[in-house]
This record gives structure tokens, sequence and C-alpha cells, in this order.
């Protein structure tokens, strides 16, 4: 009988455990609103918001958490350094704009896993640091940068530059000088490059200095498919890039490359 009640208390406290870590792992929905009157953090709605910026909702997540995004104009910065966190637009990018305050990337990622969806995305200008998504991870990054619009600046969305596994998709990404989306390789020995990403069915009509989609000298092993741009640059090795449309024939100045049934249309992104 007494072997009973020890072995009751035992599965009681395992219980008990078990619900302990499944509460400590269900995540925190944090709200966003720019012209919310009263903010209780974290929130629980687009009416009853938790915080005035995305910087301040990302400062107070921990991994895993989601972050919403409600309707608005918000001129900011964000830094992302926690991992898998999710920020995404309740509204889309049509009612949801990102201004940078100051010359830099608007959203600079430093963090693995995390995902950014449905945002409208404005660089401050045209000087060297103005890029719309700054991932700046090197390894094994896994990003999904989705359903998002970025207009001007520098770059649109830049993987940097030894950066993996990382999804661009659905994305408008016009008006770029440099390039609007940009696979990066490293400027030092021995000169990694970004691989394994899946970049499709976005729109990057840039007339930029390298292309509208460029894969760097070392970036290997990337997808890039279903994409409509003003041009593709391709070096590296073993891309495959295909189902693509393009304004300017796609370039392919690297080796084992794969290219097929991409189409060019001279008038796709007039």
């Amino acid at each position: 009988m007494r072997k009973l009640s020890v072995l009751a208390l035992v599965a009681v406290a395992l219980g008990a455990l078990l619900l302990w870590d499944e509460a400590y792992a269900t995540p925190t929905t944090h709200w966003v609103n720019d012209d919310a009157s009263t903010y209780i953090a974290p929130g629980t709605s687009c009416e009853d918001a938790g915080y005035a910026t995305i910087q301040a909702a990302v400062d107070a997540a921990s991994p895993g958490d989601i972050i919403n995004v409600c309707p608005g104009t918000y001129s900011e910065n964000v830094a992302i350094t926690t991992n898998d966190l999710r920020v995404t637009s309740t509204g889309g990018a049509a009612v949801t704009t990102v201004n940078a305050a100051v010359s830099a990337s608007v959203f600079f990622i430093r963090a693995l896993g995390v995902s950014l969806d449905g945002v409208t995305i404005v660089p401050a200008g045209f000087a060297d640091g103005d890029l719309g998504v700054n991932v700046a991870v090197e390894g094994d990054t896994a990003a999904v940068i989705v359903h998002n619009v970025i207009l001007g600046g520098r770059i649109g969305i830049n993987l940097g530059c030894a950066s993996a596994g990382t999804t661009i998709a659905h994305n408008t990404v016009n008006d770029q000088t440099e390039a609007g989306i940009n696979i990066d390789t490293c400027e030092i020995e021995p000169f990694p490059g970004s691989h394994d990403n899946s970049i499709h069915h976005n729109t990057a009509c840039s007339v930029t200095s390298t292309a509208s989609i460029a894969l760097g000298g070392s970036s290997d092993d990337n997808s890039i498919h279903h994409n409509i741009a003003t041009s593709i640059s391709v070096f590296g090795t073993g891309n495959t890039v295909f189902q693509n449309t393009t304004q300017l024939p796609v370039i392919d100045s690297g080796s084992g490359n794969t290219l097929h049934h991409n189409t060019t249309d001279p008038d796709v992104c007039s």
C-alpha cells in the first residue's frame, strides 16, 4: 500500500512537471499598434495593444514568440537578435509600413529562424547601409521572408554572407540601386557564400548595378525559381535557376549551374 502511494505521488509530480513544461513552451503573442490610446504589454488585440513600436515588442519577446503588427506607419529601424521570432502584420503590406528612421537596414536580423511576413519596408535613401531586410547570420539562418514589399534603398533583401536555409518568397522588391535580392558572399578568405536558400515567386523589378536577383561568386546550391525580375545574375556552382521570367537574359557566370525553362520578356517589368 505504501509503495502504491509513493508511485502515485511520483505520477502526480511528473504530471505537474509536464504541465509546467507545456505552459512554459507556449509562445506569447505581442501586439503592436502605433496609435493605441493605452498600452498594457503584451496586449491582446490591435484595440488593446501592448507596444507602440515593433522594436519594443522584439525587445520584450522570448524565442518562439509571435509579434503581431497592426495596420499603421512605423518610423523605426528594427534589430532582431532573438531566435525563432515570428513578426507578421495583421492587415498585410498594403496597410502596414515601416519607414527607416535613420540611414541603416530597416530590419536587421542577427538570429536564427526568424520570419517576417506582410510589411511594406522603405529604406531611408540610397546610402551604403540602406537595406530593406538584412539577414546578417553566418550559418543555418533558416529565415522566412515572405509577402513583403521593399521599395528603394541600395539592396532590398540581403543574405550575407554565408547564410543557409532561408526562404525568400512572394515579395515585391523594386527600385533598388545595387540589387533587389542579393545572395551574398564573404569578402574575406576563404570567401564562403550563402547556400541552400530558396528564392521563389518574387517580383524584383529594379534597374541595378548588379542584378535585381544576384548570386555572389561563392553562393552555391541555391534554388531560384518562378520569379519575375529585370535581371538575374548567377555566380557560384550547383545553383538551379528555372521557370523565371526576366526582362534581360539570365547571366550565368559560374560553373555547374542548371538553368532551364526561363523566359525572356522585354515587357515583363515595364
